[in-house]
């Protein structure tokens, strides 16, 4: 048989989604532009559109509000971080999260 050829669609321009995605996991503005390669007008467009969902309470609702405030997120990461799950290793390479909280050092 014929050697089969196989067509690559070029990747998706990002996507107001994919920068939501970024932002409500807590990733910083600055950031996410970067990471998504965005020039500047384009993710303040995006950044006022996520803020505006967000005030509307369209946001992320498993993030706590004050997640969404720039100043409380820099004051906390000024003092150490936010707290997280311990984790704990099963099997091969799984990573099983669990209580109790590690604290910040």
């Amino acid at each position: 048989m014929g050697r089969e050829t196989h067509m690559t669609l070029p990747p998706l321009p990002p996507s107001g989604q994919d920068y939501a995605a970024l932002r409500q996991t807590g990733t910083p503005a600055r950031r996410a532009r970067v990471e998504l390669g965005l020039p500047s007008g384009q993710a303040r467009r995006l950044e006022a559109g996520f803020r505006a969902r967000a005030s509307r309470g369209a946001g992320d609702l498993q993030l706590p509000k004050f997640a969404r405030h720039d100043g409380h997120v820099t004051a906390v990461m000024e003092q150490g971080g936010f707290c997280a799950f311990s984790e704990r290793r099963i099997g091969g390479d799984k990573i099983a999260v669990c209580l109790p909280l590690v604290w910040p050092r």
